[in-house]
């Protein structure tokens, strides 16, 4: 997607702000603890959904999450499935086999 550079300036200040680092920083820690996205997002007070939007546009902080979601995954899931993603696994992988369904 290509924006206008003050819409892509705008739209990385609101991904800031809906998202700031300290949050960011521990939703990354309560994944790496095991705890699964949906869980980790609601005690922080956000959404899967902000979490994702925030990271197609804060790229450092999506390859943070996309690492750890795959380090942390359920290995006897079948990734890049939409079995996988239905198990609720929400890797890179198994988000990508919804997308390419839809």
């Amino acid at each position: 997607m290509s924006y206008p550079i003050d819409d892509a300036e705008q739209l990385i200040a609101n991904a800031e702000a809906q998202m700031p680092p300290s949050t960011r920083s521990r939703l990354i820690a309560k994944l790496r603890m095991g705890r699964h996205i949906d869980e980790a997002a609601t005690e922080l007070g956000i959404t899967p959904k902000q979490v994702f939007s925030t990271a197609r546009v804060l790229t450092a902080f999506g390859d943070q999450l996309d690492f750890t979601l795959t380090e942390q995954r359920d290995p006897s899931l079948p990734h890049g499935t939409v079995t996988g993603y239905n198990k609720r696994c929400r890797c890179p992988e198994c988000r990508s086999a919804l997308q390419q369904r839809v």
